[in-house]
């Protein structure tokens, strides 16, 4: 603060529009050149910048100075927090750069609520699992954490869950990441993200039934079809037109978001199903070298058998998508993952006995004994609907067998017992039941974390039962929220029990922002910025990630922060050097005419 006092008001003014332009750059993914630019029109507006700092280096001076801010701020809060999980993934950057980005989940101190923030990104030396591990380890300690100070003995957070991928080197019991943090941190739970599982489970459920398969190569065939030629695209476009029919695009599916490009893809087919069947039936009856594929997905698209199954499928996986995008929320208890994945098992198999509203519209357009399906002509047997015949019963059992497998750890302890201790709406209505229950789940708890809550364990018992009483006015509230209100309210009937609820509140199953945090750093680091520098990335990364909306940011701590740092140093800046003209060609390599100036 004392440095800011020494500014007049016009210099102040003029770092807070500097500060707020380099804000614009970081959070929207701009390159630092953009700075001049933006300074230029912001000048042209009449607005006063002076005559220093107008350049791309300052800018990069600037965003690390918010970011650093930023991290600061994190860590001060980190050291008030009882339990944290990490969550980390990998990825391959533009310039082939292993990059493994790091995030934490913990309740803050200072809200009461669970926060899920960007800790770092750094870029691995090795990709086996020590190297990962000490990768992880380095984006911790720019937050304060170290293997020390994340033990349950020493000050500071305790390390509670560690949520990764399904990578082997991430999962592995012996010698994964997972692996050697239990060898550390033996209270540690090592958590698979279940948005990763749920894609897995239906994967795993297209391998099991052969007819799944044939309709996933065809969606990738016409997919690559349309996709490597701009000539099809103008022709599917000219027929879509003449049939006044809006075109959608038609997606890959890609083997990482596969649920979402999968229905995608499939929605796109059943939108556009006239218009690609007209134009399929156009492109076979030519003689060029493709006429064969094209009579091919003609023939798979004008099949009765398989568009009963495209239209069952969509149904299945408008089920699974609203589990996918829950799963990707970030104010998520672990509490509630059993409960979503019991409540879409039982809407699969209500699958098999009712038919959802895509295969009711299949069995209202199709016509067996003219061949027809609505305007559309079909080919080969047509026989009359049987919905729960044997292939139907077969689709929906072993994607409902895929995620009872993938989703099993979620019935065992300890986190079953999550459920059972803190799912209030399961809780029996009995006044002798409800005193009994859930104490053998606690007790279950309490021992998987011991050396955490050793000293504790009869005090939280006996809270636990304040806690049943208390949670009887909250019934109507949701989950998280109910849990937020005992959080913020930090009642003394809880004291002990507190920090248990703590713990439930920072388990991480999910680690779909560490997703996000690469989809900016693709937006933000491109073929045209591949030699960004890792403190750059990092920088500009913190700032989109976890940066407020722009017109929220306040200047003044990052200011305080760059006038404290030896990058603000001098507060009247320095001017951008003025190359001077070649005089002659021997001058090329006379590098005493460039001025010298400080970076």
């Amino acid at each position: 603060m004392t440095a800011l006092l020494k500014l007049d008001e016009n210099q102040m003014k003029r770092l807070d529009a500097l500060f707020n332009i380099a804000y614009k750059i970081a959070k929207h993914g701009k390159p630092h050149s953009d700075f001049e630019i933006d300074c230029k029109l912001i000048q042209k507006l009449g607005v006063d910048l002076g005559n220093n700092y107008l350049n791309a280096n300052r800018c990069k001076d600037f965003i690390k100075s918010i970011a650093d801010a930023m991290t600061e701020a994190v860590a001060d809060d980190l050291k008030g927090a009882n339990f944290v999980s990490v969550l980390s993934d990998g990825s391959t950057d533009c310039s082939n750069l292993e990059q493994e980005n790091v995030l934490v989940r913990y309740v803050s101190p200072k809200t009461r609520n669970p926060v899920t923030i960007f800790c770092g990104i750094v870029n691995l030396e090795h990709g086996h699992a020590d190297g990962v591990l000490d990768g992880i380890f380095r984006a911790l300690s720019l937050v304060g954490l170290t293997k020390e100070n994340l033990k349950a003995n020493e000050p500071g957070p305790t390390l509670i869950c560690a949520n990764f991928d399904g990578a082997n080197v991430m999962q592995g019991k012996k010698n994964g990441v997972v692996g050697k943090l239990v060898k550390e941190y033996n209270h540690v739970l090592g958590m698979w993200c279940i948005a990763h599982k749920l894609q897995l489970a239906v994967m795993d459920s297209v391998k099991d039934v052969q007819s799944l398969q044939k309709l996933e190569s065809t969606l990738k065939g016409i997919y690559k079809y349309y996709h490597g030629s701009p000539k099809r695209r103008r022709e599917i476009k000219a027929i879509a037109d003449i049939l006044d029919a809006d075109l959608a695009h038609i997606p890959d599916v890609k083997d990482v978001r596969w649920v979402a490009s999968q229905g995608k893809a499939l929605r796109a087919i059943q939108t556009n199903l006239l218009v690609v069947t007209t134009h399929l039936d156009e492109a076979a009856s030519r003689t060029d070298l493709y006429a064969g594929t094209a009579k091919k997905y003609l023939k798979d698209l004008t099949s009765a058998p398989v568009l009963k199954i495209m239209f069952l499928l969509i149904d299945v996986l408008d089920v699974i998508t609203d589990l996918s995008k829950f799963f990707q929320t970030e104010d998520m208890l672990v509490l509630e993952v059993l409960p979503k994945v019991e409540a879409v098992i039982l809407r699969l198999t209500s699958l098999k006995f009712h038919p959802g509203n895509n295969m009711r519209e299949f069995m209202s357009k199709y016509n067996p004994e003219e061949k027809m399906f609505g305007d559309l002509k079909l080919h080969g047997p047509c026989n009359p609907v049987d919905y729960m015949d044997s292939e139907t019963r077969k689709i929906l059992d072993a994607v409902i067998k895929s995620l009872d497998e993938r989703f099993g750890m979620f019935r065992e302890s300890p986190l079953k017992d999550f459920n059972t201790v803190f799912n209030f709406k399961i809780w029996p209505s009995d006044r002798t039941f409800l005193a009994l229950y859930g104490r053998d789940g606690l007790e279950n708890i309490l021992k998987f974390f011991e050396p955490i809550f050793d000293e504790t364990k009869d005090s939280i018992l006996n809270e636990y039962l304040d806690l049943k009483v208390c949670i009887a006015h909250y019934k109507t509230m949701s989950i998280y929220d109910a849990y937020l209100l005992v959080s913020e309210t930090a009642s003394p009937k809880f004291t002990h029990l507190q920090k248990v609820i703590d713990l439930m509140l920072s388990v991480s199953c999910s680690s779909a922002k560490c997703e996000r945090v690469f989809s900016s750093m693709k937006l933000m680091k491109t073929r045209l910025r591949s030699n960004l520098s890792q403190e750059n990335l990092q920088a500009q990364i913190n700032v989109m990630v976890e940066g407020p909306p722009l017109h929220e940011f306040k200047a003044s701590k990052a200011i305080e922060h760059w006038l404290g740092s030896s990058r603000g140093r001098h507060v009247n800046g320095h001017q951008a050097p003025e190359r001077k003209s070649r005089q002659n060609e021997n001058d090329l390599y006379n590098y005493d005419e460039f001025e010298v100036y400080e970076k």
